[in-house]
């Protein structure tokens, strides 16, 4: 008598429950709810005295099963991507070249060690012939040479004298030439920074270049960190109260339609002073040596056509054995 009361009881909380469920609840939560149901109607609650607690650890056995399913896919997922990239990953593609990159530099070599346009000029006649020269598009190059000081083509690449020099200022020792990074006209400044701040902008190589223009020895003076600029002289344009300052001037643009010097402004004479410091300078066209040098009042490199006194003399760190170059005024 008192298991029927029982049942019956547990059969009305079961109604109950039922009737008070929400209609949009959970389906595994009613499903939940109905297995209770039958637990209870089959005596589980007197049998076990636990049959809600039984569903509901079953079910959230089951949620902890999708949980642990979903976090595996997600795992082998993200593993997939990363073998995927790891194969896929290379070398990052060549930039195309600019441009506005001179047509000239597929037809001469174009870099501090061999510079092959010599400078002539083929438009209305032939290129000289003690020049030994091309004549390719209206300019007179070395087709299988280097060009000299001398506008000659020579069998020889120029030569290194030194590589890896700073440029120190004699008037402001702590300042020391370098290429600008990012500059509107490019010309050339002076820092105090050291080597590893600059990122190597302020180192040097120097080469030789063969021949000589009016018995004097050129040089190129390169950038270490991007060969194919080297230090040149040009007219400021109104830029700057000096007519002329000191440039980065990429090798690859020479010989094109805007360029009026052709290497006279690249080829540079230095020499060495009294004191053991060099001038560097450009002999351009019908003009003096145009000596580079820093003047009061600001850190960038110009040109002068007359001495340029102490701010026009440099030194080289490290230094270089004593008669490397030639001495000024000779």
């Amino acid at each position: 008598m008192q298991r029927c009361s029982a049942l019956v009881t547990l059969a009305l909380l079961a109604s109950a429950a039922a009737q008070d469920r929400p209609a949009g609840a959970d389906p595994e939560a009613a499903a939940v709810l109905d297995a209770d149901g039958e637990c209870l109607a089959e005596g589980g609650a007197v049998a076990s005295g636990g049959c809600a607690l039984s569903a509901l650890q079953l079910r959230a056995q089951k949620q902890q099963h999708q949980e642990d399913e979903e976090q595996e896919q997600e795992e082998q997922w993200t593993q997939r991507s990363i073998q995927q990239e790891e194969e896929t990953e290379g070398p990052p593609a060549e930039p195309l070249p600019p441009q506005n990159a001179s047509l000239m530099e597929e037809m001469f070599s174009a870099n501090a060690k061999c510079f092959g346009y010599t400078g002539g000029s083929c438009v209305t006649e032939h290129c000289a012939p003690y020049r030994h020269a091309q004549c390719h598009v209206g300019k007179c190059i070395c087709k299988s040479g280097c060009a000299g000081a001398d506008g000659k083509c020579y069998q020889q690449h120029n030569r290194l004298v030194a590589k890896g020099v700073l440029l120190r200022n004699a008037k402001y020792h702590h300042y020391k030439m370098y290429f600008q990074r990012m500059s509107t006209f490019g010309q050339m400044k002076t820092t105090r920074a050291s080597s590893w701040m600059n990122m190597a902008q302020d180192k040097f190589d120097i080469y030789e270049v063969p021949g000589s223009q009016f018995g004097h020895k050129e040089y190129f003076l390169a950038s270490s960190k991007w060969p194919d600029y080297v230090l040149g002289m040009k007219a400021t344009t109104g830029t700057a109260l000096s007519p002329f300052g000191a440039y980065a001037v990429n090798l690859n643009k020479k010989g094109g339609v805007l360029d009026t010097w052709g290497p006279t402004n690249i080829m540079l004479r230095v020499c060495e002073t009294a004191t053991g410091a060099l001038q560097i300078g450009a002999k351009m066209a019908d003009t003096n040596t145009i000596w580079a040098y820093v003047h009061h009042g600001s850190w960038y490199v110009y040109g002068s056509v007359s001495t340029p006194g102490w701010g026009g003399e440099w030194t080289l760190e490290p230094a270089v054995p004593k008669g490397t170059f030639p001495l000024c005024g000779r």
